[in-house]
C-alpha cells in the first residue's frame, strides 16, 4: 500500500472515530447531565481536540501528515466549525427563549449548548470526509 493509500484509509478512520466521538458525547451528557464529576469536561475536551490538526501532528508518520492535513481536510474543517458555532448559537437562542426551558441551571445549558455544538462539528467533519474520500 502506498502513502497516498495509507492517506486515504486513516481518512476514513477518522471520519469513523468522530461519528463515534459524536455518539460517545452524546451518550455521557444525557447520562451525567447533572453530574459534575469531570467526565463530560473530558469528553468534550477530546472531542474538541480531535477536529483540530494537534493529533494529526502527533501521532502520524511524518510523510502521513501533510497527506492528512491537506487544503481539502482544512477546508472540512473550517466548514464543520461554522457549523458547530451556528448549532450552538441556535440552541443557546432555544433555550433562552423558550419560557419552559428556564428549568436548566447555568452549567447544564452550557453543557448542552456545548455539546450540540461539538455533535454538529463532529458529524459535519466526518460527514465531508466521507464524502470526499468517495
Amino acid at each position: 500500500m502506498n502513502l497516498a493509500e495509507q492517506a486515504e484509509a486513516r481518512s476514513r478512520d477518522r471520519a469513523i472515530v468522530s461519528y463515534l466521538a459524536a455518539l460517545i458525547l452524546l451518550l455521557v451528557a444525557i447520562a451525567r447531565i447533572s453530574v459534575s464529576d469531570g467526565s463530560w469536561f473530558v469528553i468534550a475536551g477530546a472531542a474538541a481536540l480531535s477536529l483540530t490538526s494537534l493529533p494529526i501532528r502527533l501521532f502520524e508518520w511524518r510523510k502521513l501528515a501533510p497527506l492528512l492535513n491537506d487544503e481539502t481536510t482544512r477546508d472540512h474543517r473550517r466548514s464543520s466549525f461554522a457549523a458547530g458555532f451556528w448549532v450552538m448559537l441556535a440552541t443557546a437562542a432555544v433555550i433562552a427563549g423558550l419560557p419552559g426551558l428556564h428549568i436548566f441551571d447555568a452549567v447544564v445549558a452550557t453543557r448542552v449548548v456545548i455539546t450540540a455544538g461539538l455533535m454538529a462539528a463532529l458529524i459535519v467533519f466526518a460527514t465531508l470526509e466521507l464524502r470526499a474520500s468517495r
